[in-house]
């Protein structure tokens, strides 16, 4: 009986818990968006920046046409695509983009009204003159911290996100080529938005400036999250060549907790066999096993290299225990 009641409570913090964190990420792209990047006439590509260049268009960035802002298309444009994702992909994840997109919406439109561009404007211009470089790179980085977050509770951005991953379930084709496509097309609406801009403005100059601007802001975006990923994947492989190995793998695996292999090497200028032990550890633990490898074998010859990704016992494996957590949150709700 009382693990009955315990499990409803769980699922209430665990989704409150992932609720906040799709806030935050919403909150951190309505900001880049319409208060650094649609100031400077600069957008960010995909389904977003569809929708910004028709408020661009069709608005002026005025606060009096709030109903054709980029808020309003965000959810217009994505209708179709989040009823395919609803259809093809898992609830939760359908449902927790969507509350996404909702929350962005309704935050693009409330920034809006209130004309917080404006404010900040005021606040960062520089006896009268604002430097639009700066507005790119903190529009480029402010949304490029959503993504990640999203990802960390098993969401998405929408839009081209999950075009990219039907077009890699259809087609059967890695993720990179997801990602290669998303990138493509993301760089194909900043270029045509650009040429329509042009167009009906008369003005080559400020389309060339859109472009160029925008295609910043997209790389900033990439750059921050992919600095954002390799922090959560902070491995480092240790190479330890060693007259000790038994010692050695006896102390590194009692004290840091992770497996290792041993290699039977030569070494080049003694022609001595020795044994080479590898070893991946976590980034927080080199100091202490520098500590164990100096304690056991001062004569130990060691070098680190970095790691991408680790697939495997004793690290994280996001994909793996996102979908634990979503087949344990559906079981709460069921119970």
């Amino acid at each position: 009986m009382k693990k009955a009641q315990s499990q409803p409570r769980r699922g209430f913090v665990y989704n409150l818990r992932q609720y906040l964190i799709i806030f935050c990420a919403s909150v951190a792209t309505s900001v880049a968006v319409e208060v650094f990047l649609l100031p400077t006439n600069s957008i960010i590509g995909g389904v977003l920046g569809l929708s910004s260049i028709l408020d661009i268009l069709l608005t002026g960035l005025s606060a009096d046409k709030w109903y054709f802002s980029a808020g309003i298309w965000i959810v217009a444009v994505n209708i179709p695509i989040m009823i395919y994702c609803f259809c093809r992909h898992r609830r939760r994840f359908a449902l927790k983009t969507t509350v996404y997109l909702l929350m962005l919406a309704a935050e693009l439109i409330v920034l809006r009204v209130c004309s917080v561009a404006e404010l900040v404007r005021g606040v960062m211009s520089v006896n009268g003159t604002e430097d639009k470089v700066l507005y790119v790179l903190l529009g480029g980085a402010l949304h490029g911290i959503s993504l990640p977050l999203l990802l960390s509770v098993n969401a998405s951005t929408g839009g081209t996100d999950i075009v990219g991953l039907a077009v890699q379930k259809y087609s059967k084709k890695s993720s990179s080529d997801a990602i290669r496509f998303i990138l493509i097309a993301n760089a194909l609406v900043i270029a045509l938005s650009s040429v329509a801009y042009g167009l009906i403005n008369k003005t080559a100059g400020e389309a060339i400036n859109m472009f160029i601007y925008s295609m910043a802001a997209l790389f900033v975006c990439e750059i921050v999250q992919e600095f954002i990923f390799k922090g959560f994947s902070s491995a480092i492989e240790l190479e330890i060549t060693t007259e000790k190995p038994t010692e050695m793998a006896e102390a590194l695996t009692s004290q840091l907790r992770h497996g290792l292999t041993s290699v039977k090497v030569v070494g080049g200028y003694s022609h001595m066999e020795k044994e080479m032990l590898l070893c991946v550890i976590y980034k927080s633990q080199l100091v202490r096993a520098r500590r164990i490898i100096n304690h056991v074998d001062p004569n130990a010859f060691a070098y680190v290299e970095n790691v991408k990704e680790v697939i495997g016992k004793g690290f994280a494996n996001k994909e793996i225990e996102l979908e634990q957590e979503e087949n344990a949150a559906e079981s709460d709700e069921n119970v």
